[in-house]
């Protein structure tokens, strides 16, 4: 019987120091996303929420943000509930389930956009201050115009963002961290763009990524320039209807902040949309090549301090980064 009661004791004390450590981390949990509401949105995205909860216990932790707002300098993203779960004995992974519409709104344009869906999910694992691995499925996406009335631009059935790291386990000192990043949408259609049957599927590498800690450092640019950042595009590849594209390169920057790079595209029937747009084919021959007999057409672009040429010839001056 003594044994007995000394169990159910043992049983009752872990019990409270459980639930008391769930309500302290749910505190935190909560203070920090609170913390994200003071910030000036320009140097920091702010975050906030007109209702915000944090349930799941004892076994998990469930932030919801009903009515969330993103603001990031001119850009504002508005989303009418977001939910978020982390296990309390794996806090690193984090599970997040959003119902759309998504509306966002440009304050210097006035430009008004809405995506919708009708499930997405997004997955998050940390090592440490690190995104181990950033992962965002949708489905049955639904991309609006909606600043006068609402124009339906184009849909897709499913679409996808992965972000890897693939930092090796012992990096060089002052070349930051590397990123794998793969994302893609399925069965495209546009009325306006006349696209049908489309896909699109993007597979790159970044490099030179500083540490999580200053991603919100309004010299982010400067410090991945630093790290001899580099964007490599491993491939992108575009098709729809009497439609495709594909494309290769690397581009980084020069200590001034001015672009460096290099991109391979080869396309067909995209010189004839350009030429029906702008009313020139002289333009869009310039940009992608001239058709061959099969009517694809091939062109290498350099990018020189920011300066875009065709052969031996600039067709293009880009501003500098920072």
């Amino acid at each position: 019987m003594k044994r007995f009661v000394i169990m159910i004791v043992i049983v009752l004390a872990i019990s409270v120091l459980w639930m008391a450590g769930w309500f302290y981390i749910a505190g935190q949990v909560r203070t920090e996303i609170a913390y994200l509401a003071q910030a000036d949105g320009i140097s920091q995205p702010r975050l906030t929420c007109e209702s915000l909860d944090v349930g799941g216990a004892p076994f998990s932790f469930s932030p919801r943000c009903q009515g969330a707002q993103i603001t990031a300098a001119d850009t504002t993203i508005s989303i009418p509930d977001v939910r978020g779960t982390a296990l309390f004995y794996r806090p690193f992974h984090i599970q997040a389930v959003a119902t759309g519409p998504a509306r966002v709104t440009d304050a210097f344009t006035g430009a008004a956009q809405e995506i919708d869906w009708s499930n997405l999910h997004a997955s998050l694992r940390l090592a440490g201050s690190a995104i181990e691995r950033f992962s965002v499925v949708a489905d049955d996406l639904v991309y609006r115009d909606v600043l006068m009335a609402e124009t339906e631009l184009g849909t897709a059935s499913r679409g996808e963002i992965h972000l890897v790291d693939a930092t090796p386990a012992e990096p060089a000192p002052g070349t930051g961290m590397i990123y794998d990043f793969y994302a893609m949408l399925e069965n495209v259609t546009s009325q306006p763009n006349d696209i049908a049957q489309g896909a699109l599927a993007i597979d790159g590498q970044l490099t030179g990524v500083p540490d999580p800690t200053l991603w919100g450092d309004p010299d982010l640019v400067a410090y991945w320039q630093a790290y001899d950042g580099r964007f490599s595009l491993r491939g992108l590849d575009l098709t729809a209807e009497g439609l495709s594209l594909s494309a290769e390169g690397e581009v980084s920057l020069a200590e001034t902040g001015l672009l460096n790079g290099n991109l391979a595209v080869v396309s067909r029937g995209i010189s004839d949309r350009i030429a029906a747009i702008v009313g020139d084919p002289a333009v869009a021959q310039i940009v992608l090549g001239s058709p061959d007999d099969t009517g694809v057409s091939r062109q290498n672009l350099t990018i020189t301090n920011g300066t875009v040429i065709v052969g031996i010839l600039p067709i293009a001056s880009l501003p500098p980064l920072f």
